[in-house]
């Protein structure tokens, strides 16, 4: 008993100084700052380093919102970048820590930035972040970005759309012999997502820019957001069909009766457009669901003069041309061209060629009709 006793109290005594040992590390800030400044003292940032130098880059976006306004994209995101140098490398057993945070104005920094001269903003590190330093020579630097971009809006599939957006990352006085710029993707960790605009997915490729008879490292960031607006979705889907059962309402009627309610859809659709005009941005493509809201405003308008022109032509006096008589003997053949059984109206050759005319125009507008709505979204 006494025996178990004496080896978990030395166990204890073992676990006790192992963990002041661990906690330990790193906790004489002011050696490790003294240090540093011996090994800085001697450092000339201004040197470039042995070429080429390996920087690894990855972008974490945190913010990123379309202003439709002025078509711009705002970019808030942290660019992470991390080299190695040889010269800030020390011996961490006899230092007693294997990592120690330095101001970036006393290092060399790569020469990176955004290649974009149209995005407003630019690159460079907040003065009050500090760079990280390991006891290899590693150095991990971040910079904050704070980035406005112009945008070419494209509208075809709104209020769904899906943009695009590339970013450009690079160095405009070193070469790739000098400088090797490699990147990485990384998780988002923190976006906000309360807004108008969902960040679906961040993507980096690298490249290679020949200028001036030299190849420059090129890190492209592409960033794909989309509308978040299901409210407008519905509203138009809803409108769209309305005007469609309207019409087709109206298409089973005669033609004495068919105005009222061909009016009633065009003017739907025409107020839906006066809406929508309303709240789009100037783009360079009209949205698709403005267009079909165009055909059926003009098909609306299409049947109700359609159904005017088919009651003028039935009441028409005047002798009707050889023309006219033969086309509508032939087709009376394949499609009933009489009168309505029952009815003791008398029937001419104008009135058959009025229900052959508002066949033809009745199948014109149901044909459009359905390629709008099996284009709807």
């Amino acid at each position: 008993m006494a025996s178990g006793s004496a080896a978990l109290l030395i166990a204890l005594h073992i676990f006790i100084i192992g963990a002041r040992r661990v906690t330990c590390l790193c906790d004489n800030v002011t050696s490790i700052s003294t240090q540093v400044d011996l090994l800085l003292a001697e450092y000339d940032r201004g040197a470039f380093l042995v070429s080429p130098v390996h920087v690894k880059a990855a972008l974490d976006v945190q913010h990123a919102t379309i202003d439709e306004k002025t078509s711009t994209v705002r970019l808030l995101a942290a660019l992470y970048l991390s080299w190695e140098d040889k010269r800030l490398s020390w011996n961490a057993t006899s230092w007693g820590c294997d990592k120690a945070l330095v101001s970036v104005e006393r290092l060399w920094l790569p020469d990176v930035g955004v290649l974009s001269a149209a995005t407003a903003g630019g690159i460079g590190g907040d003065v009050g972040l500090r760079a990280r330093l390991t006891s290899d020579g590693r150095v991990s630097w971040v910079v904050r970005l704070d980035l406005v971009s112009p945008l070419s809006l494209t509208l075809d599939a709104w209020p769904r759309d899906v943009h695009e957006i590339i970013y450009k990352f690079g160095s405009r006085s070193h070469t790739t012999d000098e400088l090797n710029l490699t990147s990485s993707d990384m998780e988002h960790a923190m976006v906000f997502e309360s807004g108008t605009w969902e960040l679906l997915s961040v993507r980096s490729t690298d490249m290679t820019w020949q200028r001036l008879d030299v190849e420059q490292q090129v890190l492209v960031w592409k960033l794909t957001l989309r509308r978040r607006a299901p409210a407008h979705a519905l509203a138009t889907m809803a409108v769209l069909y309305s005007c469609i059962v309207l019409l087709v309402a109206a298409m089973l009627l005669p033609p004495a009766s068919r105005p009222a309610l061909c009016a009633t859809a065009a003017l739907t659709a025409a107020l839906w457009l006066i809406a929508a005009l309303a709240r789009l941005p100037g783009s360079t493509s009209a949205p698709r669901a403005m267009s079909l809201m165009c055909a059926a405003c003009t098909c609306s308008a299409a049947a109700a003069a359609g159904a005017a022109l088919v009651l003028r032509v039935a009441r028409c006096s005047a002798p009707p041309p050889h023309a006219l008589r033969v086309l509508v003997t032939s087709t009376s053949t394949f499609c009933k061209l009489g009168p309505p059984e029952g009815s003791n109206a008398e029937w001419s050759a104008w009135a058959a060629a009025a229900q052959l005319l508002d066949h033809v125009l009745l199948g014109a507008i149901l044909l459009t009709l359905f390629v709008v709505a099996c284009f709807t979204f």
